[in-house]
């Protein structure tokens, strides 16, 4: 399953983080990314196996501004 990340769009609450600290992470004065062991071009692109897909699809759910787009 691939993610991404709209960082420009992003207001860094940690919804997804809190609902999926596998797959995001938000550093301090940095907008979420994907960790590093998942991260693909770039830390607002990546991929997960079916392992993590429900978990990435419920951190896009309660992001309260829609900008992790997963497929």
């Amino acid at each position: 399953m691939k993610i991404s990340i709209d960082q420009e769009e992003c207001i860094e609450c940690g919804s997804c983080v809190d609902e999926c600290g596998e797959i995001f992470e938000l550093k301090e004065g940095a907008k979420a990314s994907i960790v590093y062991k998942y991260q693909a071009a770039n830390p607002a692109e990546g991929e997960v196996g079916k392992e993590l897909a429900e978990c990435a699809r419920n951190a896009a759910e309660v992001c309260p501004v829609e900008v992790i787009h997963v497929q």
